[in-house]
Order: structure tokens, then sequence, then C-alpha cells
């Protein structure tokens, strides 16, 4: 019995062993099945990420593709633009070469025909000479007028003078008379705006048909800066200095000369009165001073020729009246004073080119008493 007893025992002590076992084994088989699901999860994480990795690749080389598809035909549209801005840059080399060349001939004929045309001179004067004959063409004017002094009456001389310059400040406005030393000034004023008037404005020469016509096309040469315009100009001033006494520009010069003097002579007769037309009336022809007045008309006219035929063009400059100041530079007053208001004008300022190297003839003028 207590063999039996311990048998039992015994064989109730190894009863948790066996059991343990048991347990030990169903655990070590449930372990191995964690694991493989750790495994396969982590397969198919590592299966996701390859497949993850090949699409983007896939992506990523279809991206590639696509790009170097367009370089491709960006490379072959920039040849193309390539060999087209190389043509285009033949063409305007030679356009330009045919352009040199053709600028080269013309400067060459313009050379050429420029040279030509200054071989042809109007007449033998330089500024120079210009210069001395203005000053000798007034004081022609001025000795005319000399001779004439105190002949005048005051009244018909005043009344002329306001009637042909009612904005000038000639008549005392308190006594309503004109000073005594004006008749002689204004007179000879009236002489030198008849010959600006009809002599050295007219384009070319008094008396030409193509005056108007002349005009027009320097007016055209001079707005598109073409040099031209100085050789045309002198070229007829060649034209009419060369001319023939029996010639129509001759005929026509003097028959316009006589006009120009016969308005002098009637506007002197009328502020001169009764004086020039007796006196006229009872002396010799070649002592008259219509005659003496054609002279100076004459003067005047060989003037313009020269003026016509020089480099530069020599053109009057005009003075304001009652608002200018007197300017040294341009001016001369006939008291020798340098300071005051341009009372009025006797005689225009004549300039050609610039002060330094040009042509300048100085206006004379009366100021202002301060």
């Amino acid at each position: 019995m207590r063999g039996l007893f311990k048998s039992k025992n015994k064989e109730s002590s190894n009863m948790p062993t066996t059991q343990q076992q048991a347990q030990t084994q169903q655990q070590t088989q449930v372990q191995p099945t964690q694991q493989q699901l750790a495994q396969q999860q982590a397969q198919a994480r590592q299966q996701y990420q390859q497949q993850a990795h090949q699409q983007q690749h896939l992506s990523f080389q279809h991206e590639l593709e696509q790009l170097n598809e367009l370089i491709a035909q960006r490379t072959v549209e920039i040849e193309q633009e390539k060999k087209t801005k190389e043509r285009y840059q033949m063409e305007l080399a030679e356009a330009q070469k045919v352009f040199k060349d053709k600028e080269a001939e013309y400067s060459a004929i313009e050379h050429s025909f420029f040279e030509h045309t200054r071989a042809i001179r109007a007449t033998d004067d330089d500024l120079s000479t210009i210069r001395d004959s203005f000053k000798l063409l007034k004081y022609s004017i001025a000795r005319l007028l000399m001779t004439l002094n105190k002949k005048a009456d005051r009244a018909r001389a005043t009344q002329k003078f306001v009637s042909t310059w009612p904005k000038l400040n000639i008549v005392d406005p308190t006594t309503g008379e004109m000073e005594p030393s004006f008749v002689n000034l204004l007179a000879e004023k009236l002489v030198h705006e008849h010959l600006v008037k009809h002599v050295f404005s007219v384009p070319i020469y008094p008396g030409l048909k193509v005056n108007a016509a002349y005009q027009a096309l320097n007016d055209w040469l001079q707005s598109h800066s073409s040099q031209f315009s100085v050789r045309l100009r002198q070229q007829m001033a060649a034209v009419v200095a060369k001319s023939s006494k029996d010639s129509e520009i001759h005929q026509a010069a003097q028959k316009e000369k006589q006009n120009i003097a016969t308005l002098i002579y009637d506007d002197l007769a009328e502020i001169y009165h009764p004086f020039l037309r007796e006196n006229d009336a009872a002396v010799d022809e070649e002592k008259r001073y219509y005659n003496k007045i054609c002279d100076i008309v004459d003067k005047c006219l060989k003037l313009t020729v020269a003026m016509r035929g020089q480099e530069v063009e020599i053109t009057t400059i005009g003075i304001e009246e009652g608002k200018e100041k007197f300017q040294e530079e341009t001016m001369t007053e006939v008291k020798g004073r340098t300071n005051g208001l341009v009372r009025f004008l006797i005689c225009p300022t004549f300039m050609g080119g610039d002060l330094e190297h040009g042509f300048l003839e100085k206006g004379k003028v009366v100021i202002t008493g301060n």
C-alpha cells in the first residue's frame, strides 16, 4: 500500500511536468506561426516597396524619355533657326555691301559734282568784299539823304512816317511833333526797307520768273538736309551773273530796278516835298535824284548776286522795335549809345553762318535815351 501510494504520488508528481511539456510544445507550435506572419508582413512590405520603387522608376524613366524627346525637338528647331539666322546674316552682309558700294558711288558723284559747281563762281567776291560793298551801299544812301537835309516838309514827312509805321514811337505825345533829326533817319529806314523787301529778300534775283519755283525747291531740299541747296543757289547766281545785257534775265532785272527806284523816289518825293521833284525837273538827267536812286538799286542788285554765290547763306536778322534791347554784337547806334531799347531800326543786321567764322554786317538802330 505504501509502495502503491508512493507510486501514485510519483505519478502524481510527474503529471505537472507532462502538462508543462504539452503547453511548451503548444507554445512552440504557436510561436513559429507568429514569426512566419511577421516574415510574411515584412516580405509584403518589401514587395510593396519594390513595386512602388519600380513604379517610380518607370514613371521617372517615362518622364526622362519625354524630356529627351523635347530636347531633341528643340535641338532640331535651334539648328533650323541657326541656319535661318546664318542665311539672314549673309543676306544682310550682302545688302550692306551693296549699300556701301552705292553710297561710295553716290559720294564720288556728289563730290565730283560739288567740285564742278564750286569751280563755277558767280563773282570774284568773298565775304570780306561783300562786307565792304555793304558799307559802301549804306554810305551811299546816307550821303544821298544828307544832300536833302532840311529840305523836308516836316508835316508831310510826319504824316508819311506815322501812316507807314503806326506802331512806331516817333512822335512826342505832348507836342504831337517829331524830332527834326528823325526825318533823315526815318527816310533812310524807308529806303532800306524797300531794298530788303524788293532785292535782298527775293529768293534769287529781282525779275526772275523762277524765283517762286526756286524757293519751293530750296525749302524742300533744306527740309531734307541736302547740301545741294547751296550748290543750286550758287548755280542760279552764276547763271544770273553770266547773263548778257540783251538776255531775258538782264532785261527783266532792269525793269524791276526801275520799279524799285520809282517806289523809293515817290516816297522820298513825298517826304522832301516839293524840293525833290522841282530839282529833278531843273537839272540834267545824270544829276537827278532818280538816277542816284537807280545807282543805289543797281549796287544792291550786284551785291545780291555776290551774296547768292557764297557758301554761307546771308540773310537779314529781325529786330523787334520798341521791345528788344540793344545788342552791341549785332547792332550799331547812330549816336554811339550802348544801353537801352531799340526805338526803331534803320538798317537790319545781315548775317551768314556763325558770328565767329561767318558773315556779319551789323544793323543800324536808334535806341531810347536813358
